[in-house]
């Protein structure tokens, strides 16, 4: 029998450090929740894998940087399954210390989807971007150093949390920009109304077999909102696909698509059916 999320009486793992962007989208699924925080990505996985926690969240997609490759595979790598995702809006802000101001600053910590996501704004105030593991990790750093001339990307809540002023609020190029975390357990868990399902597929190696797995999809009427290629790591020149589905495995339309689509694919791997979140 495949189980219903769970969002109470749970410890959930998360890469960053408190005031990240994935704690934000944490809480705002879970709510208040017992969590741990990771270094990197992979160690959410690990964690899961290891018993430490029960749920992991990690950024999957940005609206206007794309993929966010090692995640997608880290998701095939583990073979988790995703029982939840969680959208929320990145608004990306100039932090400072005390007493700073926007002249001052010449270099900035952010991650590297922090840096992407302001380029249009560094690029005209000629502020050198610096690398770090997550936004929130980058406030902290700044508030550590206590240079004026050094600042930081990252949220709001990051500020409060390091004690920096916000010297430039909402830089990013896009004010659009939203970032799509998924939530990963150990199992499958379903809810009745689920309707959004996730794939992961690598095709026979015959010509016209990504067009058939496109034709079964449209022949069945199933909207394909998503499709993620990916290097399939240890066979050169080979690639796995990620694709992401409106539906729910109840309907007789899914079950028949999945099970024509094995026609046409070497290995073909149910990672969720879950809630989907409009932005």
């Amino acid at each position: 029998m495949i189980a219903q999320p769970q969002r109470t009486g749970v410890t959930v793992g998360y890469q960053g450090v408190p005031g990240s962007f994935s704690s934000q989208a944490m809480h705002q699924w879970f709510g208040q929740v017992e969590s741990r925080n990771y270094p990197k990505f992979e160690d959410v996985f690990l964690a899961l894998q290891n018993g430490a926690i029960d749920y992991g969240v990690v950024p999957m997609e940005n609206s206007s940087t794309g993929a966010i490759n090692d995640n997608y595979d880290l998701i095939n790598k583990y073979h988790f399954f995703i029982v939840g995702e969680q959208s929320i809006y990145i608004a990306q802000n100039l932090l400072g210390v005390k007493g700073a101001k926007l002249n001052d600053i010449k270099e900035v910590y952010s991650h590297p989807q922090g840096l992407l996501q302001t380029s249009q704004f560094l690029a005209a105030h000629q502020i050198q971007g610096k690398e770090c593991l997550n936004t929130a990790l980058a406030a902290k750093m700044a508030a550590e150093r206590q240079d004026p001339a050094v600042g930081a990307i990252a949220s709001t809540e990051a500020a409060k949390l390091y004690d920096l002023d916000v010297l430039a609020p909402s830089i990013e190029n896009d004010k659009s920009n939203h970032t799509r975390f998924i939530i990963f357990g150990r199992a499958p868990e379903v809810l009745p109304d689920a309707d959004r399902i996730s794939l992961i597929f690598t095709l026979k190696n015959e010509v016209g077999t990504l067009y058939e797995v496109m034709r079964v999809i449209k022949e069945h009427a199933i909207n394909m909102v998503r499709i993620e290629s990916r290097p399939l790591l240890g066979n050169p020149w080979e690639y796995y696909f990620y694709v992401d589905l409106d539906g729910n495995l109840a309907d007789p339309r899914i079950t028949e698509t999945l099970a024509e689509l094995k026609n046409y694919t070497t290995s073909l791997r149910l990672l969720g059916n879950y809630h989907r979140q409009e932005n």
